[in-house]
């Protein structure tokens, strides 16, 4: 079974994913409350499906960039049960999870992550599967003085932005503009069929500056157990 963890940003998202494909999702707007939460919802998810810690193969977490705070419990949590049972750890960047659900669209995407302060981490895409350059950060000024005509928007897109943005180009709508959970647990778990794994030590979070080591969320130890 593989576990995908994401708090990347104020939404955060779980998954639990097999050979047979999704078996759980949840997905929940934290705001801040990453580290209060994090744990219970996976608590949940997991007696629902009565999985225990044991039946973990592989964890995929999303990378980020997203939020300082947001990411490092993710990150965290991933990092602890990684170690605690002995298996594989997965990072997948966050605009690619945004990405893969509209893998199909013939159409340039342009995922935008806040990262505050006035700052969004921008990525484009004219495939899914290779990004036309890494994330980027930029002021909300410069993204609007870089339009990217035609483009369908996905991300921390609000009406604040879209009306920086103007007409340039398409929005998702809310409901097709979420970030799912389980679109990182397939990303992970075909990177895994590929041999793609992590090493544990070296996978951090993007932060887009300098990156700053996460402590472990309140309560939650190395060799922790959670169920």
């Amino acid at each position: 079974m593989l576990l995908a963890i994401d708090t990347s940003t104020e939404w955060s998202g779980l998954a639990l994913y097999n050979a047979a494909g999704v078996q759980a999702e949840a997905m929940w707007r934290s705001g801040r409350q990453h580290t209060e939460q994090l744990l219970t919802q996976l608590d949940l998810l997991c007696r629902q499906l009565g999985v225990k810690p044991a039946d973990l193969a592989t964890v995929g977490v999303a990378t980020g960039p997203g939020s300082w705070a947001g990411l490092r419990v993710g990150m965290s949590l991933a990092k602890a049960l990684v170690v605690a049972q002995g298996i594989p750890i997965i990072g997948v960047p966050t605009t690619d999870v945004w990405a893969w659900s509209w893998r199909h669209v013939e159409q340039t995407l342009l995922v935008v992550i806040r990262l505050g302060r006035g700052r969004y981490a921008i990525a484009q895409y004219a495939a899914v599967d290779q990004p036309c350059a890494a994330p980027s950060a930029v002021q909300v000024y410069e993204l609007a003085a870089v339009p990217v005509m035609d483009a369908l928007y996905l991300g921390d897109i609000d009406a604040e932005l879209q009306a920086h943005l103007g007409s340039v180009g398409h929005w998702a709508t809310p409901a097709d503009n979420v970030r799912r959970p389980a679109a990182l647990a397939e990303l992970a778990w075909a990177r895994l069929a590929d041999g793609a794994v992590d090493d544990v030590v070296g996978l951090e979070p993007i932060y887009l500056s300098s990156p700053v080591r996460g402590e472990l969320p309140s309560g939650l130890s190395y060799g922790a157990t959670l169920l």
